[in-house]
């Protein structure tokens, strides 16, 4: 069946056609876009298949080119800790959810505010025993790459600590500093997360979990996501993802590239069990030069050089596109080395991908260009810890680097935007608006810029170019109508445009 949209100011991000007032489309796909008189007639549309849009702005569906898709929905099980900049607040939280929850189920909580909370005042594991005790517990800061847990907790998880992944990052997950405070990161705060998320992967929850980050996503305009997962998780999201509002391609967080190939598969990777450094908080990014707050460490990379061109080489002989987490500078220099490696030994090129790319340099983005990769890149960092959080810790000069979206642009890189939810929302609007206000000036870019990486730039770094990303005849209908315009209203406002209705290959997913 035929619809045609009218009345509308149609963004379409397609560079031949601009702009549109009409745009007709029939089952999943978009037949032609142009004037509202001119389709209805050359197209012969009822009257019943037209529909006002009011003067809506119509964009394209947004991409969300990195998510954590499963934990953005088990969100609805988890203790949500966003915004409580308070000890005792954060503390009767904790107690609270004790009470009420099942003595059997471990309480997790997201999002504690661990770096704009003065040290003295922060969550130990102690804390923890007197407002949770007896409990399986793991609270986690905003990156996920931080925990705070108990000596009970970590025993269940039959988790120890290993002294020589602590000592070479002297960060303070080392035995005797986590012994006294429960915080830990690292590998041992990834395997904590695991253990206690199990109770939340059966069948039931799961299922519950996808279609509540189904449901968030639609709300928000997106409308395809690039869903990070594990293993585990990917078998089944597979098969359930068809009935989902949301189009998905799935990153399997996994070094078993034989079973990615498999389920038949085109790509590979995120963050996880692949990831190639940490983060910067817990001082387990990996740079090329020391921390200026802890100049005994340089961070920790999760691979040996040779480990990691082993990895690329399996995953790249597969035909597979491989996308590997990186933070620091040493651990994209050492993912490039690699590709590199592999792209001379195997003589062709496939559009690999750097996740984060948060302190890359210009020479690391000239090799990222001349390699034919590309990055996802999540400007709501920016919001959330702007480049003033990394001074102390990484210095003035490095801070300065601290998420380079305009010179990623000026150097021509092929770049998409994710949020890396549920680290932080899962919300287009705020994405482009992070972006736009950058806090630094030399690093904002247009709206309409934008409004393309979360769309056109999106659909490229996942391969789908073809088929998304632009309201353009023969792709899919996949449309965000849109309260005021992103590219003409001040730009502090940009985060705050309701979304009125979402379009998912010609069905209505979301409406006010």
């Amino acid at each position: 069946m035929k619809k045609l949209i009218v009345n509308g100011k149609i963004i379409t991000m397609d560079i031949s056609h601009p702009s549109a007032e009409a745009v007709l489309f029939e089952g999943e796909r978009i037949i032609a876009v142009g004037n509202s008189s001119n389709l209805k007639s050359t197209y012969s549309v009822n009257n019943k298949d037209i529909f006002d849009a009011k003067g809506a702005v119509i964009v394209p569906g947004f991409i969300d080119a990195h998510n954590h898709y499963t934990l953005m929905g088990v969100q609805k099980f988890e203790l949500d800790l966003g915004g409580i900049f308070n000890r005792e607040m954060i503390l009767n939280r904790i107690h609270e959810e004790h009470l009420k929850l099942d003595p059997n189920l471990p309480l997790i909580g997201i999002n504690y505010e661990v770096d704009h909370i003065p040290k003295e005042h922060h969550i130990y594991k102690f804390d923890l025993q007197k407002a949770a005790p007896n409990r399986i517990i793991q609270i986690s800061d905003r990156s996920s790459h931080m925990s705070v847990t108990t000596d009970q907790t970590l025993q269940v998880a039959e988790i120890n600590l290993d002294p020589k992944e602590c000592l070479q990052c002297m960060v303070p997950c080392n035995l005797k500093i986590a012994g006294f405070t429960g915080e830990i990161c690292g590998l041992a705060n990834s395997a904590l997360h695991h253990y206690v998320q199990k109770g939340l992967r059966n069948p039931e929850t799961l299922k519950s979990a996808w279609k509540y980050a189904s449901s968030i996503a639609a709300e928000h305009g997106v409308t395809s996501i690039h869903a990070i997962v594990t293993e585990e998780e990917m078998k089944g999201l597979i098969y359930y993802k068809d009935i989902l509002p949301i189009d998905l391609k799935i990153y399997t967080e996994t070094k078993n590239v034989k079973a990615v190939k498999a389920a038949g598969l085109k790509q590979i990777g995120g963050c996880g069990a692949v990831m190639v450094d940490g983060d910067s908080g817990p001082f387990t990014a990996a740079f090329l030069e020391p921390y200026t707050e802890r100049p005994e460490t340089s961070g920790l990379l999760y691979y040996s050089d040779e480990e990691l061109e082993d990895f690329v080489w399996e995953v790249h002989s597969a035909g597979l596109q491989l996308a590997l987490h990186c933070v620091g500078d040493a651990a994209s220099q050492q993912v490039l080395n690699a590709v590199e490696a592999v792209q001379n030994r195997s003589g062709r090129k496939i559009r690999h991908r750097i996740e984060h790319f948060e302190f890359g340099t210009k020479e690391q983005m000239d090799k990222v260009k001349r390699l034919g990769m590309c990055l996802s890149i999540q400007p709501n960092f920016n919001h959330f810890w702007n480049h003033t959080t990394y001074i102390e810790q990484l210095g003035i000069s490095r801070a300065m680097r601290a998420d380079p979206i305009q010179t990623i642009v000026k150097k021509g890189i092929p770049m998409g935007f994710g949020s890396d939810c549920a680290v932080t929302p899962c919300d287009p609007l705020l994405t482009i608006s992070s972006a736009v206000n950058h806090s630094l000036p030399d690093e904002r870019i247009s709206p309409t810029n934008a409004l393309y990486f979360h769309t056109i730039g999106s659909a490229y770094i996942g391969m789908e170019e073809k088929d998304k990303g632009s309201i353009t005849p023969g792709k899919f209908a996949d449309m965000v109508f849109l309260d005021a315009d992103p590219t003409e209203v001040d730009s502090s406002e940009i985060k705050d445009i309701p979304v009125k209705m979402t379009i998912a290959k010609g069905h209505v997913i979301y409406s006010q």
